[in-house]
């Protein structure tokens, strides 16, 4: 056999392979685009076509393609959220107007798409706030009295009411334990009350409205972190204890008001857990704790007098966390607080520009001090 038959055959076998490759590549793409074909005709039909359900949905001014998509398809009105979010990008549907929408399992998603786009709200929001990170209930009690017809003394009123908040219990009995009907705490609620925009459709939006709302914030985010997470465990007195989700709040509030950066928070959580862990003798001086403990102002400056407030809120006075949470937090310090990195920090300082120096013995603290 000479060397151009070779050379032929090998070229025909290269060809041959060549197109049976490509055509099970093209098989393939043939087999994915009718399978994806299928699946978006499912997913674009409506959930139950014969349903005369409606299903209220309530439109936050902040509220995205990706976290309406989940909502509509948590309460059964979509069959599919992402098919959903595409469905709406590809159509350019990117902002809603806010309110309570009326929607029912028996819409397809483009009738559901129309609606967002035009607008068409069952009731426009009537009452709007919102509620800041770093935010205590007496602060809360003053954007609520701004922004309703709520006074904040009968907001805070409310707020000390126990048999109210025994009420809540039986709602949240997981998330409000006992620890807040503390005697020692100010406001059983306090850090409770969850940072974000809320909007009610009524003007005469009640106090138990408003709490509710607020509560299950919390029960969305900060806990379901800390629930999601199995909460962590540390030791003190040489004894394994696992930390309540009011002491992981309380510990979240001091970390949301004393750290401004991510870096330092958990730095800061891991400080914190380290005097608690392995040296109880020393406190957790919080100056923080002792501004919510005599009710200063961020701009007021702490005495000495302040310090030695006998409130056990004040962690100079007394050693281990404080009774109860000072502040409600963000997300992203209660992610911090829930995933704490391994240090051996005991002591920071704040240097002149600003900076925290995290510092692992005194004499390093020291040193940080002189910068």
């Amino acid at each position: 056999m000479g060397k151009n038959s070779i050379y032929k055959d090998a070229r025909l076998l290269s060809k041959y392979i060549s197109l049976t490759i490509i055509s099970i590549l093209f098989l393939l793409f043939l087999l994915i685009t009718i399978v994806g074909l299928i699946v978006v005709g499912v997913n674009v039909r409506p959930v139950n076509a014969d349903s005369n359900e409606q299903i209220i949905v309530n439109v936050n001014p902040n509220t995205n393609i990706e976290s309406l998509s989940h909502q509509l398809s948590d309460k059964k009105i979509i069959r599919n959220a992402t098919i959903f979010k595409y469905y709406l990008k590809l159509n350019n549907i990117s902002s809603f107007q806010a309110g309570e929408y009326k929607f029912s399992p028996s819409m397809s998603p483009k009738e559901i798409a129309k609606s967002l786009e035009s607008g068409k709200v069952f009731q426009k929001t009537a009452v709007q706030f919102e509620i800041r990170e770093g935010s205590n209930i007496e602060l809360i009690a003053g954007i609520i009295e701004e922004n309703t017809s709520i006074t904040r003394e009968n907001f805070l009123k409310k707020m000390r009411d126990q048999d109210y908040i025994k009420e809540l219990q039986k709602k949240y009995p997981k998330m409000l334990t006992d620890e807040v009907l503390n005697k020692d705490i100010r406001y059983p609620l306090e850090g409770y009350l969850a940072p974000s925009t809320y909007q009610f459709s009524n003007n005469d939006v009640s106090i138990d409205e408003l709490t509710k709302a607020m509560l299950k914030e919390t029960y969305n985010s900060t806990y379901k972190v800390y629930n999601d997470n199995g909460g962590f465990k540390y030791r003190a007195n040489y004894e394994e204890k696992k930390i309540t989700f009011h002491e992981y709040l309380t510990l979240s509030s001091m970390v949301e008001l004393e750290m401004e950066k991510i870096t330092d928070k958990s730095r800061y959580v891991s400080l914190l857990l380290n005097r608690i862990e392995n040296n109880p003798q020393i406190a957790l001086n919080s100056d923080e704790t002792v501004r919510y403990a005599t009710k200063k102002e961020p701009n007021e400056t702490l005495t000495d007098a302040d310090y030695k407030n006998n409130s056990k809120y004040n962690t100079y006075e007394y050693k281990g966390f404080p009774v109860g949470p000072i502040s409600n937090v963000s997300d992203e310090t209660a992610s911090s607080t829930i995933n704490p990195p391994d240090t051996e920090y005991y002591y920071y300082t704040i240097t002149k520009s600003g900076k925290i120096l995290f510092a692992e013995t005194l004499k390093e603290q020291e040193k940080n001090r002189e910068k």
